[in-house]
């Protein structure tokens, strides 16, 4: 609201918007905590990144090392 009430001088609103970008900075969270507030989803879509690469190269005999084939007890 003091955005709107201040728009009319030109220094007051400066000040005004410096003060909210400032709490809106403090406000938010680190990039650290932001990292840490994604970190499942981002395990979970490269979990299943690599399982959709793995399915499109087990349907190209050979391009699987045997060492790396999933055996009959694993879950898919």
């Amino acid at each position: 609201m003091a955005l709107f009430e201040t728009n009319r001088d030109a220094n007051k609103f400066k000040l005004v918007l410096r003060d909210f970008l400032i709490q809106l900075t403090e406000f938010g969270a680190s990039e650290t905590e932001q990292n840490e507030l994604f970190l499942d989803e981002r395990e979970a879509e490269l979990e299943a990144k690599r399982k959709s690469e793995m399915e499109a190269a087990l349907r190209i005999p050979g391009l699987v090392k045997p060492s790396d084939l999933p055996t009959m007890d694993e879950d898919d």
